[in-house]
């Protein structure tokens, strides 16, 4: 009777169990009833179905073997809350920003909705201490990486949706990012340079630029790439990183300080030595 019971679970009941039964204590100190009611303050949105605010914040490490979906992690929440934060975003940064493009809006919004300003932002309200983890994970810092911090805050803005609606998911953005976004937009560590010097090298009409690995050393767990970039074939600056991204990111920069069209044209036609580069 009771195998018959547990068979008949929805996947959120199976879910609320289980991590009931392994993180109850740890999570229900002081509120039995509500036991993510701090960082339900903290958001301003109170749950009806406490079991979706749990899914929510469950890491895919914390879950069974068995469940090779990841249909008992937040990983579905994620999916969801994607769609609700660019749905939100989109119209939020239409009605505010009447005298921008829709390139313009799309750049935006292309760094508001980035893993980096959702980590950012989960940061800022401590989103990482409320995640449920496994062992191996919890051991290797998830609680502070930017990648699993962003998914989740995606997860938790699904599970608001979820729970309460498009206006309470609204409210949430209203919260943490709304009014953070003209502050993202000015700090200069987060230009993208990929994007910017491909703008300036295809309005020249010189095309993509092309990004080659120079060299990649070190041990595989402390690899450190360089990367240099190329426009129409005259090289135009090395960037290091601890990946090809970085690294990219990073030559990219130093070729929009270093981005001189006549320069390039001259280079190109052999009127003059390769001035982009330092000997």
């Amino acid at each position: 009777m009771q195998a018959s019971s547990s068979a008949n679970m929805s996947p959120l009941q199976k879910v609320n169990n289980l991590l009931r039964s392994l993180f109850g204590s740890k999570h229900t100190e002081g509120h039995p009833d509500r036991p993510f009611k701090q960082l339900e303050d903290v958001v301003g949105y109170c749950f009806d179905d406490s079991s979706l605010l749990r899914l929510a914040l469950t890491h895919k490490s914390a879950i069974s073997p068995d469940d090779t979906m990841g249909i008992m992690s937040n990983e579905r929440l994620e999916f969801l809350g994607d769609a609700v934060l660019n749905c939100l975003v989109t119209e939020y940064l239409y009605l505010t920003h009447p005298d921008k493009s829709e390139g313009q809006l799309s750049k935006v919004k292309s760094l508001v909705v980035s893993r980096k300003i959702l980590g950012e932002i989960a940061i800022t309200f401590d989103l990482g201490k409320f995640l449920i983890f496994g062992i191996s994970e919890e051991k290797s810092g998830g609680r502070n990486r930017h990648s699993i911090l962003s998914n989740a805050f995606e997860a938790l803005l699904g599970a608001v949706y979820l729970d309460g609606g498009l206006a309470n998911a609204k409210k949430m953005l209203d919260r943490f990012l709304f009014g953070r976004i003209q502050e993202f937009v000015s700090d200069e560590r987060n230009v993208n340079y990929k994007s910017k010097i491909l703008e300036m090298s295809q309005r020249d009409g010189f095309g993509m630029p092309r990004y080659v690995t120079v060299s990649a050393t070190g041990p595989d767990h402390a690899k450190e790439f360089k990367i240099r970039i190329e426009i129409a074939g005259v090289p135009m600056g090395d960037g290091s990183g601890t990946n090809k991204k970085v690294a990219q990111q990073n030559a990219a920069q130093i070729a929009v300080m270093n981005y001189d069209k006549d320069k390039i044209v001259a280079s190109i036609k052999g009127d003059k030595k390769n001035e982009l580069l330092p000997d």
